[in-house]
């Protein structure tokens, strides 16, 4: 187990996921969701989120995102 602090500047990426909890510090920023398809969500401010492994996303952020996770 164990816990940090990402961030990332405006742009967008593609990611494979791992299973994850985390909670948006700052920012804002879309995830869609490849495989499984999903809708996609809106990362603000406060916003909890969990992260099932293999996860296939597009991550697009427009103001740089930071989070605290736990894995």
């Amino acid at each position: 187990m164990g816990i940090g602090v990402w961030e990332m500047t405006v742009g967008a990426m593609r990611d494979v996921e791992i299973d994850e909890v985390f909670v948006v510090l700052a920012g804002d920023a879309t995830v869609e969701f490849t495989s499984p398809t999903l809708p996609p969500i809106t990362l603000t401010p406060g916003a909890v989120v969990r992260l099932a492994a293999g996860m296939q996303t597009v991550w697009t952020v427009r103001e740089t995102l930071r989070k605290v996770y736990l894995v």
